[in-house]
């Protein structure tokens, strides 16, 4: 039987997948439109079309996000997302392929929480899973002896020092995209009396957002006014932002300079020379990363493919088995 090989990395806000020899062949929203009809669930969309389907048209079909902060929340919902992602990349084959998959998973997961990631999997027709942390697959995208990574995410941000040998620290916190959206959301209630929703919150992130004084770029943004209700526009700045978020960077840099503190001293010293490598989505904020080298006295680097790095790490892992077997101390046909 023919053998599919994939390097999945499982994310809050995306699902972004490696087939070997070929590279990535999808990345999609990890949402879901779900309708029940006669107790039975069916899918009616799944990805980013789920994420644009129109609010109007669902009639009893729902939007679901069944992981969040890393965690599937829905096992159900969650295998049925990943079921129509996989279907996407099988061949139009009456005999379909043995599918091995290398799932790269927070480091910060329990037990319970690997589980579930990994039932998720079976369920979605994978005949072997290797669940990988993610800081691991980041070192393999590297090609390096070891290092500080700092992967912030839509959901969470994963801070871990590592070797080829494992992992030394680590901690997952979900000071993370949708986290800077709310409190973007929060500082406009607080300050201005204007309730926006996620998705303005989200676009003015990106339009204005920034960690540098001296940004003095805005936008109009809409949303309802507290007290009355009533539909109010006003203009948002990239200060503005910056003052929403800026306390919740500060505490992820203090998580940050939690693992550094729990380094052991030859790989700390290591990291002294090297700085640290920084990925995920939000590591695209614009003075982020001169802010955090700032902070932490030591130079950033962004990975080059930021935004699929843990995907693409995955896959440097596949295309080399004898790389996972040493990392996993396992058997790797």
């Amino acid at each position: 039987m023919a053998l599919m090989e994939l390097a999945v990395d499982f994310g809050s806000s995306y699902i972004t997948i490696y087939k070997r020899g070929e590279g990535i062949v999808l990345k999609e929203a990890s949402v879901v439109v779900v309708s029940t009809h006669k107790k039975k669930r069916e899918v009616v969309e799944s990805g980013n079309a789920a994420k644009n389907y129109v609010r109007t048209t669902m009639g009893n079909a729902r939007e679901i996000y069944p992981v969040r902060e890393g965690v599937v929340v829905s096992v159900e919902d969650a295998s049925l997302m990943m079921s129509e992602f996989i279907k996407r990349l099988l061949p139009e084959k009456i005999f379909k392929p043995q599918i091995r998959a290398v799932v790269m998973i927070s480091s910060g997961l329990t037990v319970v929480e690997r589980r579930d990631v990994e039932t998720v999997m079976l369920n979605a027709g994978v005949k072997d899973v290797i669940l990988v942390e993610s800081p691991l697959a980041l070192l393999a995208y590297t090609n390096s002896v070891g290092g500080l990574f700092l992967d912030i995410g839509g959901g969470t941000a994963e801070v871990a020092s590592v070797t080829k040998n494992g992992i030394s620290a680590a901690c997952s916190v979900n000071i993370a995209g949708a986290m800077l959206n709310s409190k973007i959301i929060d500082y406009f209630v607080e300050n201005y009396g204007l309730k926006i929703g996620d998705y303005t919150a989200e676009k003015l992130k990106l339009d204005v957002g920034s960690m540098y004084d001296n940004d003095l770029s805005a936008t109009e943004i809409s949303g309802r006014d507290v007290l009355d209700g009533t539909p109010r526009s006003m203009e948002a700045s990239a200060k503005d932002v910056r003052r929403a978020i800026s306390k919740s960077i500060d505490a992820l840099i203090e998580v940050v300079e939690n693992v550094l503190n729990m380094t052991p001293p030859e790989l700390a010293g290591e990291i002294g020379k090297k700085g640290i490598f920084i990925s995920g989505g939000t590591s695209e904020l614009p003075g982020l990363i001169e802010y955090l080298g700032v902070r932490l006295y030591l130079p950033i680097t962004q990975l080059k493919d930021y935004d699929n790095a843990a995907a693409l790490g995955g896959g440097v892992l596949l295309e080399d088995g004898k790389a996972l077997s040493q990392m996993l101390n396992m058997k790797v046909d």
